[in-house]
């Protein structure tokens, strides 16, 4: 099983920007790290809101993701090499990109692993992350909340894969850079308006009346509430290919 993001691309910048100047200094850092030329492959580009700003600085990127929508509204952004593709059969050659990057794609997979042999056997030399902390501030708090709700009638909350921050337990990477650490706070209706209409993801599988529960115990707890505290810590992941590849053999999936 993997999960589209096609319900939700015409909001999906809106609720899940980054900070002003982040896909930027993104872009940079990886400009660092990523070996000049050749191309770079964004799986599961999205929107593009990453893959706008690396092409601004100087990338050859490709993009592959299994939304039409979410490719769509890439390709307003002026990125013009997309393609319809699973992260899990990526339709490249062997090594045919030095360098590949995927956010918050592993975690929408059920067979997550298949996904990262693919991204293994593609990816040439380095291959790379974002991934975003918001522990220990309110908003958090909020998502516990709903959580701990719907564990009251016996569903629990959570995506089928595995997320891509979770890989460096399994993968040491060869650097871990902080982009940014910021606190900011975020209107509680906005917040509860976007829990009430599903908008993300590891919502949407949770049965209507354990999701009605759950959001009457948010409204009670926090409608009252004008602002809640939100922290982001963003950090940039990167991996040898190489370790990623020798991963991938250790879980029995054939990867050249």
């Amino acid at each position: 099983m993997r999960l589209s993001f096609d319900r939700v691309a015409d909001r999906y910048d809106e609720t899940r920007a980054y900070p002003a100047g982040v896909p930027e200094r993104i872009a940079e850092a990886l400009g660092e790290y990523f070996p000049k030329g050749g191309k770079t492959l964004d799986i599961g580009v999205g929107t593009g809101r990453l893959a706008a700003p690396m092409k601004a600085f100087g990338f050859d990127i490709v993009g592959v993701d299994v939304s039409r929508g979410m490719l769509e509204k890439a390709a307003g952004k002026g990125l013009e090499q997309l393609l319809l593709a699973d992260a899990r059969a990526l339709p490249f050659r062997d090594r045919g990109f030095r360098c590949s990057i995927s956010v918050h794609v592993t975690h929408l997979i059920s067979d997550w692993e298949r996904a990262v042999v693919e991204i293994g056997r593609v990816t040439e030399e380095r291959y790379a992350s974002v991934v975003t902390e918001r522990e220990g501030c309110q908003l958090e708090e909020l998502r516990r909340t709903y959580e701990d709700s719907c564990a009251e009638l016996d569903c629990e909350v959570r995506h089928p894969g595995l997320r891509e921050k979770d890989l460096a337990e399994r993968i040491d990477p060869i650097a871990v850079l902080e982009i940014a650490d910021g606190r900011d706070t975020v209107g509680v209706k906005d917040v509860l308006e976007r829990y009430r209409a599903r908008i993300y993801s590891d919502l949407w599988n949770v049965p209507d009346e354990v999701h009605g529960h759950a959001m009457r115990r948010l409204e009670k707890v926090y409608g009252p509430r004008d602002r809640l505290e939100r922290r982001e810590k963003i950090s940039l992941v990167i991996w040898d290919a190489r370790s990623v590849r020798q991963y991938a053999r250790q879980i029995s999936f054939a990867c050249p």
